[in-house]
């Protein structure tokens, strides 16, 4: 994979905003109107935010950095998204380095056909998520490294940049990244937020999460969807994901009503699709698949599959032998051999 420390975004004539190198620079808050870009040469610090509102053909772009720390008290969260999108289309982020923002750092929101490409992201406070997409469709993430101490790729659907971002999600592709979550959140996540009909046709593939630390709060993961709405989720795949360091759970499914959750419905979470996938390391992660039941109300994960998920070099043939919790699930699929079959009523 190419890492924006080797990769030279390339710069177009007539740039809105050019950042030089050997500079630092305060914007404070730069948006960008319809057309217009930023680059950031490398060797620059750009101290603020750029983001758009309402715009479309935007482009930031360089190998300077973004720098957030002046947001926000050294060993407190908080300041404002760093890179934010909001109702557009055409959105391109190439090359640039995020660093030390104290909340979230690339954020499209209710944005369709955005690219994310060869950017670093680098956080170390709580909430410092790398990549959340939010009510968007038509998203391609790729070649990216992210430290994150949170959520390093998210997908939402919630009132964050604005409200109209509580909008179905669609066809989003994150590959060949590498990524590092460090106590809160999880590495590749769907979820809690998901105030919208449906969340579909995902594809994560071709990624390496070097590092998953243990948080102790019961949500963090690996490969982590948590259903705190009323979406659909389904037609999601995780292929080809090489995990080295996993502290925290490798799989973690769960239907909830928790802190997170405005829908007063649970929604549903279903064809889901784990293949090629290689952990190493000394650590043998737990899994838990959940669904939710109350009186009125029932909730369960359904046609989950595992092909070719391996373990310390042993292929995955059950849950048991996955090490895996299942409440409230069925339909599960291990290598072709369907387990936990859904009862006849």
């Amino acid at each position: 994979m190419i890492l924006s420390s080797c990769y030279v975004a390339p710069r177009s004539k007539g740039e809105t905003y050019y950042f030089r190198k050997g500079q630092i620079y305060n914007v404070g808050n730069l948006e960008l109107k319809s057309g217009e870009s930023a680059y950031l040469e490398e060797g620059c610090v750009v101290c603020g935010r750029i983001y758009s509102n309402m715009a479309d053909n935007v482009r930031v772009s360089g190998n300077g950095i973004l720098y957030g720390g002046v947001w926000h008290k050294p060993d407190e969260n908080g300041g404002r998204l760093m890179v934010s999108f909001y109702l557009g289309k055409h959105i391109l982020v190439e090359g640039i380095s995020v660093v030390d923002n104290g909340v979230w750092n690339v954020v499209p929101g209710a944005c369709r056909d955005v690219i994310i490409r060869d950017v670093n992201i680098m956080s170390r406070l709580v909430t410092g998520d790398g990549i959340d997409i939010v009510g968007c469709e038509e998203v391609l993430v790729e070649d990216c490294f992210i430290r994150a101490c949170d959520d390093c790729v998210c997908i939402k659907a919630c009132a964050l940049p604005g409200p109209a971002a509580c909008c179905n999600v669609r066809d989003i592709k994150v590959r060949r990244c590498v990524l590092w979550n460090a106590e809160p959140g999880n590495a590749l996540e769907i979820g809690y937020e998901l105030r919208c009909n449906e969340v579909s046709d995902v594809v994560f593939e071709d990624c390496d999460i070097i590092h998953c630390e243990y948080e102790g709060n019961q949500s963090g993961g690996v490969l982590t969807i948590h259903n705190a709405d009323r979406a659909k989720v389904h037609n999601v795949r995780y292929e080809n994901i090489r995990i080295e360091d996993a502290q925290e759970k490798l799989v973690d499914i769960k239907i909830l009503d928790c802190k997170y959750s405005l829908d007063r419905v649970r929604g549903d979470v279903e064809n889901i699709v784990f293949r090629n996938i290689d952990v190493t390391g000394p650590l043998f992660p737990v899994s838990i698949i959940r669904g939710f039941e109350m009186t009125n109300e029932m909730h369960r994960p359904r046609d989950i599959r595992f092909e070719n998920v391996t373990v310390q070099g042993r292929t995955m043939h059950s849950a048991n032998e996955m090490r895996m919790v299942v409440e409230l699930a069925h339909e599960l699929q291990f290598e072709g051999r369907v387990t936990l079959e859904k009862p006849e009523y």
